[in-house]
């Protein structure tokens, strides 16, 4: 009968709070709002089930906001609040539409009404000043959460499990204190770029016996003394630890976590005040770590040796701007590392071939290498890895002179797994090196070449020809390549994104023939092509109604008429920068605005915005720094 209530009668709590649950775990946002809406018992619901908030609470209420979540939200067990959202999203304007892109923006007139249902992974975008007016370094210093909102958040949600504070700058020991009175079953801190004191770090781990992940990247304000207290009273739980940048961090702090947290699984330290000792401590203590990222300068051969005889589990390994370790440390880690499936190595100038030998020949499971800036290796480290790592499924070569074509010959034949290939400054790579991959390496997913002046169209059929898998390519700077290898990977690999930046070979003819073999484009940087003009922009309007971003700038030959077709066809159109572009005009920049109703951003020339455009497209704008 119209007018009865046919639900709410038969349906107990407990099984309405089921279909609630059932609703927001299939992720329909708008009818997880609906059911919100429908009376006050199915809102009280609703909220009850809510367990997630991300909250970008910057402003002068944002206190007060936080008060109201925990008020209306108890059930909460994940929060996440991260300051840098909102001083972007305001400094830009953008804080209305970002909707669209998961966030929720609730005005101050709407807020004050107390009934907006949100949605079920709850995001608050409060913008913290109103967008009209200028912002001062002054009032941007106050308006931010403070301790005050911490101990509402603390006092309302006790069932917090993970806590996330990304440069909240006004949280101190105060309002840490607080979350370590109340939330008990707290096992997941994030207070990266929080400035904090000791008595915070102490007090959680006083009250949060659980803790199983901790974050102190870029933190100040503590010394040692705090993360000792720390790991002194709940180490035994502690799985994860990251500490980066942190001017106080010494041998002192990875000496109390090699004693205190046996069960440590995951470590990241940077610093350049630790030394071997402190790597040695974590070495003996933690015989669970099984991802390790270090950036210790002042560490040795010693702690490396430590790290290869006192951590078999070993599976991740990352070695970044190590200065004084050689090739006995990295052979020691191979001999007792054999579960390695990991390895990054930046800037390790004294490491030689030899070295990755020893990894290749041990760790049979490797999946992922990465050698960035390691002058000293040749082609022969990367035939080792090709003949004795048939699992490797990613590469990457940055700048790397020395290695040449014979490593991917090896390479090609016995890692036919490979799905991933990063090339970035390797001078002496060319086409041959790209056919041996191609040939062998038929799984082949994404391609990276950047600055690869001697690769052209003869690696791009070879590629398009073995490579049907392929979908994301990107040949930045590759001054050989043409429309016929374009054309070619255009006609069999069906890319999803592409980045033929500098290639000034290109021409309306190879795009064309991109717009019409791969419709499921989502990403194009045509950036830098000097030739290519409203054509190109037609045809790709026409043959990839899923694109989503765009580059084009410096192409002098694009002109309005061009962005015109492009829009009219790309209506999921969300990112197009177009810097540079010497015949596009603000009836160009108009023509974008006006015909792209899901854009996020534009980039473009400050004085080729008309003011009605600035009006109506404020947000989104993103202007280039001429001046500097």
């Amino acid at each position: 009968m119209r007018g009865a209530d046919l639900i709410n009668p038969a349906l107990p709590d407990e099984l309405l709070d089921d279909v609630i649950r059932r609703v927001g775990s299939g992720g329909a946002k708008r009818d997880l709002d609906a059911c919100a809406l429908v009376c006050r018992r199915w809102r009280r619901l609703e909220r009850a089930s809510r367990r997630s908030a991300r909250l970008a609470a910057s402003g002068e209420r944002a206190d007060e906001v936080v008060r109201l979540v925990a008020e209306r939200f108890t059930a909460l067990t994940e929060v996440s609040v991260d300051e840098r959202l909102t001083a972007a999203a305001a400094a830009s304007g953008s804080a209305p539409r970002s909707y669209r892109s998961g966030t929720l923006h609730i005005p101050n007139r709407i807020r004050r009404r107390r009934r907006l249902p949100l949605a079920s992974n709850l995001t608050l975008h409060i913008a913290p000043f109103p967008l009209d007016q200028p912002v001062s370094d002054e009032r941007t210093e106050r308006s931010c959460l403070t301790d005050v909102g911490l101990t509402h958040l603390a006092r309302g949600c006790r069932g917090l499990e993970k806590l996330s504070l990304v440069w909240c700058s006004a949280i101190s020991s105060t309002g840490l204190v607080r979350i370590a009175e109340n939330c008990k079953n707290l096992t997941s801190l994030d207070l990266q770029a929080c400035f904090i004191g000791d008595p915070g770090l102490v007090a959680i781990g006083e009250g949060c016996k659980l803790l199983r992940k901790l974050n102190l990247r870029f933190v100040e304000g503590t010394t040692d003394e705090g993360l000792i207290g720390l790991v002194k009273n709940c180490g035994q739980s502690l799985v994860s630890l990251s500490v980066a940048t942190c001017l106080w961090l010494t041998d002192a702090s990875l000496h109390a976590v090699g004693s205190h947290c046996p069960n440590l699984e995951i470590l990241s330290v940077e610093s350049d005040r630790v030394q071997s000792v402190g790597i040695i401590s974590i070495a003996k203590g933690c015989r669970q770590l099984k991802t390790l990222k270090l950036q210790c300068i002042g560490t040795g051969d010693d702690a490396l040796d430590a790290i290869g005889s006192f951590c078999p589990l070993l599976e991740i390994l990352s070695l970044n701007n190590f200065e004084r370790f050689t090739d006995r440390s990295l052979t020691s880690i191979a001999k007792g590392c054999k579960n390695l499936t990991d390895l990054v190595l930046t800037d390790c100038q004294l490491l030689t071939d030899r070295s990755l030998e020893f990894v290749a020949r041990n760790c049979k499971k490797l999946a992922r290498l990465k050698i960035n800036g390691c002058q000293s290796m040749e082609s022969v480290a990367l035939e080792h890895i090709g003949r004795w790592c048939p699992r490797l499924l990613e590469l990457s070569l940055i700048f790397c002179p020395r290695i040449e074509n014979s490593a991917f010959l090896e390479i090609g034949s016995g890692c036919s797994l490979l799905r991933t290939l990063h090339l970035i400054d390797c001078s002496r790579i060319t086409d041959d090196a790209l056919c041996h991959i191609a040939q062998g390496c038929k799984n082949l997913t994404e391609l990276s070449i950047r600055r690869g002046y001697e690769v052209g169209d003869r690696a791009l059929v070879s590629i398009a020809e073995n490579c049907k898998s392929l979908r994301e390519l990107t040949l930045q700077f590759c001054e050989r390549v043409s429309d016929a290898g374009l054309s070619a990977i255009a006609e069999n690999c069906p890319l999803h994104r592409l980045n033929l930046c500098g290639c000034h070979l290109i021409t309306d003819t190879g795009l064309t023939a991109v717009a019409r073999g791969c419709p499921d484009l989502v990403f194009l940087d045509m950036s830098v092509l000097r030739i290519v003009g409203d054509i190109a922009l037609a045809e790709i309007g026409d043959g990839c109604p899923k694109l989503r971003e765009i580059a084009l700038s410096h192409c002098p030959e694009v002109t309005n008429v061009g962005l015109g077709h492009l829009v009219r066809g790309c209506l999921q159109l969300e990112s197009c920068q177009m810097v540079y572009c010497r015949r596009i005009t603000s009836s160009g920049v108009a023509t974008v605005v006006s015909g792209c109703g899901r854009l996020k951003k534009v980039l473009v020339e400050e004085w080729k915005v008309s003011e009605r455009t600035r009006r109506r497209a404020g947000p989104v704008l993103s202007f280039l720094c001429t001046g500097l």
